[in-house]
């Protein structure tokens, strides 16, 4: 036994757990006291009444355990509150002893007592607030999150972030912020605060700081979610997904309550192809891939037949009569169904089209609807950085087609960010309004639409390519649609054709999954090449000529004027020719870069449009490519020079003609050389800032065109240029 101011260590495997409740300071005192074994006994004192109490014989003044099993035999006999202060009184009269000392120790004793009822009421969950050790609270936490979401889950971690699945209207993964974290985490926990004595308790918000370590915890209790798709997919193992939500491939299936959609059987006879076949056909078969018509691609397609024969990827010796646009569109259609299947990036489908209202933004809707069941494009913003936030947002969304419409015409897309979005498989960017960086996977598909839009080289290289090539000089007046209301008519039979395509697919699979044996080899894009080209290889005896239109597609799509500088220097050089003759001050280049719509890597004025170049920075881009020699069209190689002093209206520039021979020399002693153009062929600016000049008939024809009937067509172009600005 301890007196009233010691007390020995507690046995370590006899802890008693009392709680942290308030107490007055002396009942503290007294708790400090007492050992854990001295708690033991006061807490299985038997009750024993005021009179046998008050009988027994004392020769020295009880210590602070006597009077703790005395008044815990006292209380437990239920004689009522008079009796325990009597006995109280009785003590102090006795023993000469402080009131506040007894009524500690009385305090002290209750608490002991309660010890039991207190740890009925709490249970055994580490949930009470300034209570529990901070760590047992987040291990606590960490549990319920993790039984919660293990069987049908509505919590996951993608890409490091917590995200859940929201119906807005079709449902998407959302990134959860800090406060809606908390939101969920409440709905998940219990979390509670003594009151009182501590045998209730009322409910509050999980602490701060444990909100805190679970949202940025690295290792999630809950499930990983590659993606929410809206079609049935093969996973990396080959299996279909079928079943509605979460998927332990990691995939969330959330088709619309209306779809159905058949499995493929597991034998594909021939009978199953031929089918699956004329479903796809009887979607696109409208749409004048390569200049094909409905009749045309039916016999193709279906039966082998067919004048027109394009190559077969790459092999040159073996023709096929399937237009390989309308490959490239199935093509893009198996994509998302296999995506698990393809270790790689996919490769952006572009729709191009020499005019407009050839059905390149219908198309784009027609796919869109089958894979995801919705239809979405964005326009492209002109700024890079504008271009930058517009990926993170749409990766973080967790969209599985980003598609971009109106492409322009005149001014040649060419974006790092984009570049860098069609080849890697992770992007790592800051998050839009905080100083944080994520990294996002890299899963989706990519459509690009435009009249002919004009790429950059590292950009062409890296598509895929579905041409549109109307019959007619007024193809918005056509007539005589298979389906009249062709969207409509997908939406309602949606199940069919996603049933069509996992019929090939699976058809491939049981073939042994073979890679594609005519399919080009384009870096970076193996796997890719190698699954789609394969699927569509094995679909049908003539389905090879995927990737056969690549020539094509430098002749659409690339820029073959090459760098936007050159453009505009040839544009001035038409304009005002070359020497000290042509001089020109960048106030003057700016109005010829603005007026040909030509893109160039200088800063804009804010709000100004996207031509509006501002001239300090315009200025600073032609310091920097003081004697860079160009090579533009028909006028040869030229240097870029300052010509002459700074003059008020800034520094002017030239372009000096130069032979093969031609070397740099001190720009002080250098005579000029004088440059006659031959009279017969004057030189003309780049045909690609003449289009907007071109009839439809020309720009339709404009890719097989000869370099003579070009030569021609721009001789012609710069007349009408001319007589217009004649009129004007």
């Amino acid at each position: 036994m301890a007196d009233n101011a010691a007390h020995d260590a507690p046995p370590q495997n006899e802890m008693i757990t009392i709680g942290t409740v308030r107490l007055p300071k002396a009942a503290q005192e007294v708790l400090a006291d007492l050992t854990n074994e001295e708690m033991k006994t006061v807490r299985t004192t038997a009750p024993c009444p005021y009179s046998e109490t008050m009988g027994g014989k004392w020769k020295s003044t009880p210590k602070t355990l006597d009077l703790a099993v005395m008044i815990s035999g006292v209380l437990q006999s239920r004689e009522g509150e008079s009796t325990v202060q009597n006995f109280l009184n009785n003590m102090k009269a006795k023993w000469n002893l402080s009131m506040p000392y007894l009524k500690g120790v009385r305090g002290a004793v209750e608490h002991i007592l309660k010890a039991e009822d207190r740890a009925a009421a709490r249970g055994s969950d580490s949930n009470v607030v300034d209570s529990d050790n901070y760590m047992d609270q987040c291990n606590y936490a960490m549990g319920r999150l993790k039984d919660d979401n293990k069987h049908e889950p509505t919590l996951f971690h993608s890409d490091g972030q917590w995200v859940e699945i929201q119906h807005k209207p079709t449902p998407v993964a959302v990134p959860l912020d800090r406060d809606t974290f908390a939101a969920r985490l409440n709905m998940a926990t219990s979390w509670r605060k003594p009151v009182g004595d501590s045998t209730d308790y009322r409910y509050v918000s999980c602490p701060p700081d444990v909100v805190k370590q679970l949202y940025y915890h690295t290792d999630k209790p809950v499930p990983e979610l590659k993606g929410v798709i809206h079609a049935p997919m093969y996973d990396v193992e080959g299996r279909l997904i079928v079943s509605r939500g979460y998927d332990r491939s990691g995939y969330f299936y959330a088709p619309p309550d209306d779809l159905f959609v058949a499995k493929p059987p597991r034998n594909i006879t021939e009978a199953d192809l031929a089918k699956a076949r004329e479903t796809l056909v009887d979607i696109l078969c409208d749409f004048e891939l390569d200049g094909v018509s409905r009749a045309d691609l039916e016999a193709a397609a279906l039966r082998g037949e067919g004048e027109k024969v394009w190559r077969s990827g790459n092999d040159p010796q073996v023709m096929s009569a399937v237009p390989p646009s309308f490959l490239s569109m199935v093509g893009f259609m198996f994509e998302q169904l296999v995506r698990p299947l393809i270790d790689g990036p996919v490769m952006p489908l572009l729709i191009s089209k020499p005019v407009s209202r050839a059905g390149g933004g219908l198309l784009a809707s027609v796919v869109q609807q089958v894979v995801r069941g919705a239809t979405n494009v964005r326009p492209l913003a002109t700024n890079e950085e504008e271009r930058r936030k517009s990926i993170v947002a749409a990766l973080r969304s967790g969209t599985s087609i980003m598609a971009w419409d109106n492409l322009p015409e005149r001014r040649t897309v060419d974006s790092p960010s984009m570049a860098t979005l069609f080849t890697e498989g992770e992007i790592t960017d800051r998050v839009l309004g905080a100083s944080e960086e994520i990294t996002m996977q890299v899963s989706a598909s990519f459509l690009l639409i435009g009249n002919r839009p004009p790429f950059s080289k590292e950009l062409t290289e890296r598509l895929t390519l579905a041409e549109l090539i109307p019959q007619t000089d007024s193809p918005a007046k056509r007539t005589g649609w298979k389906h009249a209301q062709l969207l409509p008519y997908v939406k309602e039979n949606r199940g069919e054709i996603l049933g069509a395509l996992l019929v090939l697919i699976q058809n491939w699979i049981n073939l042994g999954r073979p890679a594609s044996k005519y399919a080009p080899v384009i870096g970076r894009f193996e796997s890719y090449t190698g699954t789609i080209g394969g699927i569509l290889e094995c679909a049908g005896p003539n389905w090879t000529s995927w990737q056969g239109n690549r020539d094509k597609l430098k002749a659409v799509a690339e820029d073959d004027e090459g760098d936007n500088w050159g453009v505009l220097f040839e544009a001035w050089a038409a304009e005002r020719g070359l020497g000290a003759g042509g001089k020109i001050e960048v106030n003057g280049l700016i109005e010829i870069a603005s007026e040909n719509e030509i893109d160039l890597p200088v800063q804009r004025i804010k709000d100004s449009g996207p031509f509006a170049y501002n001239g300090r920075s315009f200025g600073k881009a032609m310091a920097s490519m003081n004697e860079r020699v160009f090579a533009l069209g028909g006028y040869g190689k030229v240097m870029l020079t300052k010509h002459g002093n700074r003059t008020a209206g800034g520094v002017a520039w030239v372009l000096k003609h130069l032979t093969d021979k031609a070397v740099k020399s001190d720009p002080a002693t250098a005579r000029e050389p004088v440059f006659k153009p031959d009279p017969v062929a004057q030189p003309v600016p780049p045909l690609r800032v003449m289009t907007r000049f071109m009839t439809p008939e020309e720009r339709n024809g404009f890719p097989e065109m000869s370099k003579d009937e070009k030569a021609a067509l721009a001789l012609v172009l710069v007349q009408r240029k001319a007589d217009k600005l004649k009129a004007a």
